[in-house]
């Protein structure tokens, strides 16, 4: 490569270094109080706070505030004839980080229901929520915790993993806020935990009054918050990142597309590192290592990648980047190959995403 372009690519990749040592990462939803949602040493125990029967605009969006205000995660199980009538107060809890859950389409009595019609009520659900943008999670809450022999076997059938709780708020019967906290407090003990809360009842603005004081006083006696794992019970889910790589023709830019299997109700992390194959790091792309997170609420991102340029007809060239160090999600693949195309060769291809200079910028994300 002539010593111009190699000057270049030097210059990218101080610029790159300069830029990921000082990039805004998004808040994560998920409290840094805990790191791992299964066992956490620092924690006297582990709360998941829950809540039934939304969405409604007003109390939930006002929940939403009062949760990114503390910092903590939480699990919805929202009734699908609700989310239905508000897709869009429904996708507000999902791009704020929270896992959605299945509560039934109309909040009728599975315990009264047969096989057919519990199966039908978690599948229209479910479709609801797909149609509004959401990523639902395999976990559902029975109405009132009430289940009988058929109701069980049809949501095992469906593939769903049913999830009571520990700590009852009775935000539904009685109570001011404060009352309301008294008794969720009064309930946590050492180990794991799962609050009951409404944001669905005529309630509820009670119930979402109590939030500050629950968690203020459960972090100062040493409890941490968490979302619900793939089993049902405090901690995170843990989703696979697939990782898709599109060709890079010289002069232009390599794509790669980071993809999460579902939420993971926190921010997720990993380690990114070029290594060379046929092309060369240092000559033919700048060489970085960084650490890629992907904030909760989200599912993708996109690693942009500069490519030099020379006056070589030459066949085309690969690259390797190492994924590894994951944090909150596992690797479907350690690695991804990316080839390099030189540019008298490659077809005529429009870039998704909008254009740049790639002078001074090097890989970056969006």
């Amino acid at each position: 490569m002539p010593r111009p372009a190699r000057v270049l690519l030097r210059l990218l990749a101080v610029v790159l270094v300069a830029l990921l040592g000082t990039a805004n990462v998004s808040p994560a939803r998920a409290s840094t109080d805990v790191d791992d949602g299964r066992r956490s040493d620092a924690c006297r125990g582990r709360v998941a706070l829950t809540f039934d029967d939304g969405p409604v605009r007003e109390s939930t969006r006002r929940l939403l505030r009062v949760l990114r205000r503390n910092d903590v995660p939480a699990t919805f199980f929202m009734v699908g004839q609700r989310v239905a009538a508000d897709p869009r107060t429904a996708r507000a809890v999902e791009r704020a980080g929270h896992l959605v859950a299945n509560h039934s389409w109309a909040h009728h009595d599975m315990s009264r229901q047969s096989y057919r019609d519990v199966r039908r009520s978690l599948r229209a659900t479910r479709r609801a929520m797909e149609r509004a943008g959401l990523h639902p999670t395999d976990l559902m809450r029975p109405p009132y915790g009430a289940l009988a022999r058929p109701a069980r076997r049809a949501i095992r059938d469906a593939g769903y993993v049913p999830v009571l709780w520990t700590d009852d708020s009775l935000d539904w019967k009685s109570g001011s806020s404060r009352r309301v906290a008294r008794r969720i407090l009064a309930g946590l003990h050492p180990g794991r935990n799962i609050v009951l809360q409404h944001d669905g009842v005529n309630r509820s603005p009670r119930s979402v009054g109590a939030v500050d004081r629950v968690v203020r006083v459960a972090k100062r006696r040493g409890y941490c918050f968490t979302a619900l794992d793939e089993r049902g019970r405090p901690g995170f889910p843990t989703p696979t990142l697939s990782t898709i790589a599109t060709d890079g023709i010289e002069g232009g830019e390599a794509l790669v597309t980071l993809t999460l299997a579902g939420p993971a109700g926190r921010a997720t992390a990993l380690t990114v590192e070029a290594a060379s194959g046929t092309a060369v790091v240092g000559t033919d792309l700048p060489a970085f290592r960084t650490r890629v997170e992907i904030p909760a609420g989200t599912l993708e991102a996109t690693l942009r990648i500069p490519l030099g340029t020379d006056a070589v007809l030459e066949s085309p060239e690969a690259f390797t980047l190492r994924l590894h160090e994951p944090h909150g999600l596992a690797l479907a693949q350690p690695s991804v190959q990316v080839r390099l195309l030189d540019a008298a060769t490659a077809p005529r291809t429009v870039l998704p995403g909008p254009p740049y200079l790639s002078l001074g910028r090097g890989p970056k994300f969006s």
